[in-house]
């Protein structure tokens, strides 16, 4: 077994330094999954009442009975998920703060320091880091912060989301603006109950999106680190911002890798979420949108480096708002869906989403339907179990589906 774990860690060190040699708007999209600041426990509550949060899963896919468990609960936006040493470390996005300033009409701005990464054993949750940047809008839904966690050789890292350019210039205390420009879009390592930043990604891919902006005309420049993985000392960022991956080598540097575009004459972007290795040792990225809000529109590509290239292939399509990705120990692949019936941020929208298992057969089955809602982050357990960022835009307080508020859930 040591021999195989160490073929699969020579073969992901290759790829990442193949991808360095290739590489040589913050909270203004929806592609953050920001969608719910309007969304009122009230509208929800009566939409799911009404009936109308009718779930169209993705095509060809069948769904399965399983056991859907809390495990944590009443907790800040959780998001992105890992799991190290048979403990599982989550991304608790927070919920905003009491600094408030008018970015456009109709739209509040909330600064504060409620985010924070946090461990779950068995003796429950434990919150490693507290205090860390968090932004969102009054009350807390849909509040950003830390995106994403990651583990190699036996650290713990983790990316938060955004970027500096839109921190305002007055408005907040000072305090507060310099901890935002320490902290977000930064790639760090956690350690003495401390984020330690190691590399601004978030701004280096906003300049990157500048002096690429006819990539995506309408929307560039822009970034928003929203999945992490880490192997060997180099990570990879998916941004959602950016539509793109960024590898940040050992000293530091980031780069972006690999562009996604979306499919001709789409109506938006790609907006690429999640990042993982499969067992080929290849990278998988998931896209929120695909170039579409609708249903079945998101994709999974797989990169790789070929013949002294960087090569990129669409792998699986069919898929809907994928936020998070992952692998389990037998090689199935995983994928949350925000919303089964596409992004939409209508008070009426359905909340529903699901996880979509595709086993190495191509076979694909329906997780969690009808127990999920704006789900995000993902983990795989050795023992078959998934685990899951539920009610992932919910503050701890709670609001229409989501009364316990943030919740990490088993599905077994």
């Amino acid at each position: 077994m040591k021999g195989v774990e160490r073929h699969r860690r020579v073969n992901a060190t290759w790829l990442f330094a193949s991808i360095d040699q290739f590489g040589g708007s913050f909270m203004s999209r929806s592609k953050f999954l920001l969608t719910a600041l309007t969304v009122t426990a009230m509208t929800v509550s009566a939409a799911l009442v009404n009936g109308s949060a009718q779930a169209s899963p993705s095509a060809s896919t069948k769904p399965q009975a399983e056991s859907v468990t809390a495990v944590v609960s009443h907790l800040n936006n959780p998001r992105g998920l890992v799991m190290s040493g048979g403990r599982l470390y989550v991304a608790e996005g927070g919920s905003g703060g009491t600094h408030c300033f008018t970015k456009s009409p109709g739209k509040t701005v909330c600064f504060g320091t409620t985010g924070s990464i946090d461990m779950i054993d068995n003796h429950g949750l434990k919150r490693l880091v507290s205090g860390l940047m968090s932004v969102g809008g009054p009350g807390g839904i849909a509040a950003s912060g830390p995106a994403a966690v990651a583990a190699d050789d036996g650290k713990l890292f983790a990316v938060m989301a955004g970027n500096t350019t839109e921190i305002p210039s007055s408005g907040i205390p000072s305090w507060l603006a310099r901890a935002a420009r320490a902290q977000l879009g930064q790639f760090g390592v956690v350690k003495r109950g401390q984020f330690h930043p190691l590399s601004g990604v978030g701004d280096a891919d906003y300049r990157w999106t500048a002096e690429h902006s006819y990539l995506v005309p309408m929307q560039f420049p822009d970034s928003n680190p929203n999945g992490l993985l880490v192997d060997d000392g180099r990570a990879v960022v998916a941004d959602a911002g950016a539509n793109a991956l960024a590898v940040i080598g050992r000293d530091g540097h980031s780069h972006v890798a690999a562009f996604f575009p979306a499919p001709a004459d789409s109506s938006t972007d790609s907006v690429t979420t999640c990042v993982a290795q499969g067992p080929d040792h290849a990278l998988y990225v998931g896209e929120l949108l695909g170039g579409s809000f609708a249903p079945g529109a998101a994709r999974v590509w797989r990169v790789a480096w070929k013949h002294g290239k960087l090569t990129k292939s669409v792998w699986a399509t069919g898929l809907t708002t994928v936020q998070a990705c992952g692998f389990d120990r037998w090689g199935n692949f995983y994928a949350t869906e925000f919303q089964v019936n596409g992004l939409n941020e209508s008070p009426t929208a359905s909340p529903l989403g699901a996880v979509v298992k595709i086993s190495r057969n191509g076979m694909r089955t329906v997780l969690g339907l009808g127990h999920l809602f704006w789900p995000s982050g993902f983990a795989a357990g050795r023992d078959g179990s998934i685990y899951v960022s539920n009610c992932s835009i919910a503050p701890s307080t709670g609001f229409g589906p989501c009364t316990n508020g943030g919740q990490i859930v088993r599905i077994n």
